[in-house]
């Protein structure tokens, strides 16, 4: 949650003593502040550009004016500010409880109830901001923060009076995609229904676990937020009719604040009146959520008292005492050491039935002289067989091959954790691998939903971890230092079909089935696909959208032949696109068919038999047996020797992974001898590596996601056909390109 003042940072700012750094972004840096009367504040320091633009001072100081302006008890208030200072700050009052999101992605979906009640009190907020003439602008579930006596609305960086139009561009784009209103998305002035809009948005994300308008990239959330329906599916009835139209297309469609505040309290037994303000009833919160509050409220508020700043982790250690052995101190868990553990046992505590974790710790290290023994963690999940063996085994390949070398100054040893992929189990296994200070780096999580949970708690700790097999990409939100991922965006796939279909001159009238029931990923990639094909491309797309459990795959697809396509896509899960191979192959379809990427490596060549021959998957796995590098074909020996086949698929990225995160991490052991490792130095390090792997060069981008040169990708994405049974590697982008090969 926070990190030590840097020798570079100021001790105060104005009457605001600085206590810890919470946080730091492209704009400034955010610090944990006391005045001199105690009180609490979060102290945003604005640095850079930003600080020598007038306009933005300009600006920056008229917004602090506004957010003066509010009253309300639900918003965050504004304790200070000077635009002039040499770096403008802005101080507002400290919430220590998590945000909603945080909450929802840990404890799942609100109850009703609570969901309502926290939507009547944000109604409230934006009740009180408007009447002040006010438009908040960004209102989504990371800009509300929850504490035990009601929620928080912060963040008031966008606001804006809502007579005032000098501080924003005609046409430009002001809010968080996924929540901000569909006029917003147009480059439009927000408005309070702008708000309203919003709200519904956060109350759909409340109570389903998941934002309105999915997941992926910003054009694609602008797109689904002007154009479809939000997806409400698992609110009841009448809360759906009343998100349904805070979400309505049409700003004057909407309920005010003031309306929506009463329309939530209809049926609650505090208020005397639906239509009297609220003000004194906070939301029952679920017994997990609420000892989450209290176990970050603990941390927040376990303060240091006015120390000199914190270099490192070893400087927070206690004085050895006379005659005490060094590496005895070494050993010692400092307070914040003790404060997150504390914390992480709390939260696991309150998921502890959700779960069956099972772990490992059978690597023994080699016999030989006395060295340090440090721990690689191996984060999977027991429902995923495939990822999770290939992972695990990739980890013990590179572990054995370091403890092979006899001039070695440490050993390694591999510790597995398992979840059972809930975000219970996740954030369990994530907790003990943290707790166990010999734990200096973890491959994983390798599914979404546990690296979703698990971020944070590896984040907290400053515990680096590395994702290979994981392609959502907002992870960084809830742990910006520690998590890094190594596999391609699940977002940019949708579009290396586009890419496979131009460089093999297959391009023609595709039909695209969007079934909906594959999730979030695959409505991203179908977009994308559509987009590319059609804009980029100038080719015909025919597209067929399939809603959840409804079962018309099959009257797409009937659909789709009877227009006369040529080419075709179906992006969905498993059972729909083993049934549309079965009739597209009835039917006597021969154009070019992909599937989406997640089927590579499963059994789809086996359940379609003789109809999903032909079917392509273009995916950035690669297969290193098909390699004629050097490097793939000594690790595909090596895994030979010690597997007894060839390497699975995603063998490769997680062996690469795990290589890098070894080799960085030796950069970070002390030579002098007693002295341990600095966790947050691996991701230091890690943000700025450039590591070539078997086929291409790891390097992060500003998320900390893999990032990549155009030839990069076309040389990195790998097209898989269906053949005789099997998938089998037909080559990269890149290949097919210079070959100019046409692909039947």
């Amino acid at each position: 949650m926070s990190e030590p003042l840097r020798p570079t940072d100021p001790s105060r700012i104005a009457g605001f003593r600085l206590l810890r750094r919470l946080g730091a972004g492209g704009m400034g840096v955010v610090y944990l502040g006391r005045d001199d009367d105690g009180t609490l504040a979060a102290v945003k320091v604005i640095r850079g550009e930003s600080a020598d633009d007038p306009d933005f001072r300009a600006r920056f100081a008229r917004e602090a004016d506004l957010a003066r302006r509010v009253t309300s008890r639900w918003v965050v208030p504004v304790l200070g500010a000077d635009a002039e200072a040499a770096e403008p700050w802005l101080a507002t009052a400290f919430v220590p409880g998590p945000s909603l999101v945080e909450a929802v992605a840990e404890h799942g979906p609100l109850p009703v109830a609570t969901a309502r009640s926290l939507g009547r009190l944000l109604a409230d907020a934006l009740a009180d901001l408007h009447a002040a003439g006010l438009v908040h602008r960004d209102v989504k579930p990371g800009n509300v923060l929850l504490a035990l006596n009601g929620p928080r609305l912060i963040d008031f960086g966008v606001a804006r009076a809502d007579d005032d139009t000098a501080l924003t561009a005609s046409g430009m784009v002001v809010g968080s995609p996924g929540f901000l209103s569909p006029e917003q998305a147009q480059g439009e002035p927000a408005t309070a229904a702008s708000d309203v809009f919003s709200l519904g948005g956060v109350l759909a994300y409340a109570l389903t676990g998941r934002p309105p308008f999915g997941s992926g990239t910003p054009d694609a959330l602008l797109y689904r937020t002007v154009h479809d329906e939000p997806a409400l599916d698992g609110i009841e009835d009448d809360s759906r009719a009343l998100v349904a139209r805070c979400l309505s297309k049409e700003p004057g469609e909407r309920p005010t604040a003031v309306e929506l505040r009463g329309l939530l309290a209809e049926g609650d037994e505090t208020d005397e009146a639906a239509e009297a303000p609220v003000r004194d009833s906070a939301p029952v919160l679920p017994d997990s959520v609420a000892r989450m509050i209290a176990a970050r409220s603990a941390e927040g508020l376990a303060l240091p008292g006015i120390e000199p700043t914190e270099l490192d982790e070893s400087a927070a250690a206690p004085a050895a005492a006379e005659n005490e052995p060094q590496d005895a101190v070494d050993r010692r868990p400092s307070r914040r050491r003790l404060l997150l553990a504390g914390g992480a046992l709390l939260l696991a505590a309150g998921g502890a039935g959700a779960a069956v974790l099972a772990t490992r710790d059978d690597d023994k290290a080699p016999p030989g002289k006395a060295r340090p023994v440090y721990v690689l963690g191996v984060h999977v999940t027991e429902s995923t067989a495939l990822v999770s063996r290939v992972s695990e085994r990739a980890a013990r390949l590179a572990v054995a091959q370091h403890n092979a070398d006899p001039k070695r100054a440490y050993d390694l040893k591999v510790r597995v954790g398992r979840d059972q992929g809930d975000a219970a189990g996740a954030q369990d296994v994530a907790s003990r691998f943290t707790a166990d200070r010999d734990v200096v780096a973890v491959l994983g999580p390798v599914t979404e939903l546990p690296m979703r949970s698990a971020a944070k708690v590896y984040g907290q700790a400053g515990l680096t971890h590395v994702s290979s097999t994981t392609g959502q990409q907002d992870y960084f939100v809830t742990s910006p230092t520690a998590s890094f991922q190594t596999g391609a965006a699940h977002t940019a796939l949708g579009g290396w079909i586009a890419l496979h279909a131009m460089v093999t001159k297959r391009l023609g009238r595709i039909g695209v089935v969007l079934d909906r029931s594959g999730g979030t990923t695959i409505q991203d990639q179908a977009t994308l696909l559509v987009q590319q094909w059609r804009d980029a491309l100038g080719a015909q797309v025919v597209p067929q959208v399939v809603a959840e459990e409804t079962g018309d795959g099959p009257d797409a697809v009937r659909a789709l032949l009877a227009g006369g396509v040529t080419a075709f896509a179906y992006l969905g899960p498993m059972d729909a696109t083993v049934a549309a191979a079965r009739q597209l192959a009835a039917a006597g379809f021969e154009g070019p068919r992909w599937m989406q990427h997640l089927l590579y490596g499963t059994d789809f060549p086996v359940r379609a038999g003789a109809a999903g021959e032909g079917w392509y998957v273009v995916d950035s796995a690669v297969d290193p047996s098909a390699l004629g590098t050097k490097a793939a074909r000594d690790f595909t020996s090596a895994w030979r020797k010690r597997y007894g086949a060839v390497p699975e698929p995603f063998a490769a990225e997680a062996y690469d992974s795990v290589r890098m995160l070894l080799g960085e991490f030796a950069r970070t052991v002390p030579k002098r001898s007693g002295a341990r490792p600095v966790r947050a130095e691996l991701g230091e390090r890690l943000a700025k590596v450039k590591y070539q792997g078997m086929d291409r060069t790891y390097a992060f981008g500003a998320y900390h996601q893999f990032q990549s040169s155009s030839e990069g990708w076309l040389r990195s994405t790998y097209v898989h056909e269906v053949r005789d049974g099997r998938f089998r590697q037909v080559g990269s982008l890149q290949d097919l390109q210079n070959a100019g090969n046409v692909q039947s």
